[in-house]
């Protein structure tokens, strides 16, 4: 198991010497092309991704437009998760941004897992109650802040985006127009020449 992986489990569960084996027994590895599709939508989502290394977005289709919903990055798990959890078709499209190498999981090694060990199945929850908090956090700040604030957060929590994303795809995580995104893009370097 890579360090990467076994740091993220360990900020929900401390694994004795045969669960990290077990583990290592289940997680597997994969390198991906930049823009290699991981989930369809229509698709029955099967696995759960740890980033090694690279971007992941998810996003739906409105109509023709792709709606960005999430950009994840080294250090994160991602997943179609409903359709993983219910076992309901994706809604959404998983796709590789840079090239990329994933730890992942399949459903049926995960539930292997959770009949094990009581220990996994809390990693479970915990990792499941992380994603609900996250989705609700993303819900309100987009309800709730103003576009602008929305940006500054992004440039505040993941400053690195702005030089590995394409800014039509961070403007549509932000639900702001991309002329917006290039606006305040401006006056943050504006800002940044001002303090130097």
């Amino acid at each position: 198991m890579s360090a990467d992986a076994y740091s993220y489990i360990s900020r929900f569960i401390d694994l004795k010497k045969d669960e990290k084996e077990m583990l290592l027994k289940h997680l597997q590895i994969m390198t991906c092309a930049p823009k290699q599709i991981l989930t369809r939508a229509g698709e029955m989502e099967q696995h759960v991704y740890f980033i090694q290394k690279g971007i992941i977005r998810k996003y739906f289709y409105r109509n023709k437009e792709e709606i960005t919903t999430q950009i994840s990055m080294e250090g994160n798990l991602v997943s179609s998760s409903v359709s993983f959890l219910s076992g309901v078709p994706s809604d959404f499209v998983l796709e590789t941004m840079e090239p990329a190498t994933l730890g992942f999981i399949t459903r049926s090694s995960l539930e292997s897992l959770y009949a094990s060990s009581a220990n996994f199945e809390r990693m479970g929850r915990l990792i499941i109650l992380e994603w609900l908090l996250y989705k609700e956090k993303q819900d309100i700040e987009r309800m709730i802040q103003t576009p602008k604030e929305r940006f500054q957060m992004l440039m505040e929590e993941r400053p690195s985006l702005i030089n590995r994303v394409p800014q039509k795809y961070l403007a549509s995580l932000l639900n702001i127009e991309p002329e917006t995104f290039s606006r305040y893009k401006k006056q943050l370097m504006e800002e940044k020449d001002k303090i130097v």
